[in-house]
């Protein structure tokens, strides 16, 4: 992870990230979200906590041959969003980790926490594919999907809490740095 270290790779996922993200979460888009919710009437699969199998099939049902089409465009583009997030998440996390602790170099492996998610992530896109195939059969993996979303949801929120704790820490040591350094200005302190 130590490679995910740059503030160049870190910038060139951020502004891929925030272009993805905008679109994907906030636009209209023939494969946005929003466009999902507006076909099908609810948030699609991918955005909830966790399905039931029943909420796959319901909610396959629920939208209908146009929103199905729309869910398989969002799905197009979900092929490319889990390594979005995961490049991103992971370098800002391996960054923030690297500036926090520079003597403790195993704690990088953390920064690999999103791009397990990402995996999860791409599974929950499986079995997604796999009910929209068998649709209006149910799928056998349906119940599986909501599985897929708990851990990759889990997985996604325990790294962001992970990168936010750690810019506070970040934060507190440079206030604490320039406390000291105002108080006792003839040591020298860096």
């Amino acid at each position: 992870m130590g490679r995910w270290t740059s503030w160049r790779v870190w910038s060139v996922s951020a502004v891929i990230f925030v272009l993805f993200a905008g679109v994907f979460f906030a636009s209209s888009a023939p494969f946005a979200i929003p466009e999902i919710e507006a076909v099908c009437g609810e948030a699609p699969l991918d955005v909830r906590f966790t399905s039931s199998g029943s909420d796959v099939d319901r909610f396959l049902e629920a939208c209908g041959p146009e929103g199905r089409e729309a869910y398989q465009r969002m799905q197009v583009a979900d092929l490319f969003y889990p390594s979005v997030f995961g490049v991103f998440m992971a370098s800002s996390l391996a960054l923030a980790l690297s500036r926090l602790a520079p003597e403790r170099p195993a704690l990088l492996g953390l920064a690999a926490l999103p791009l397990v998610a990402s995996g999860f992530d791409y599974v929950e896109n499986a079995f997604a594919w796999v009910a929209l195939l068998a649709h209006p059969e149910p799928a056998a993996t349906s119940s599986l999907l909501g599985v897929a979303s708990a851990a990759k949801t889990t997985l996604s929120w325990l790294a962001g809490l992970l990168l936010l704790v750690s810019l506070g820490m970040i934060v507190v040591r440079v206030a604490r740095r320039r406390v000291v350094r105002r108080r006792v200005p003839s040591l020298g302190l860096r």
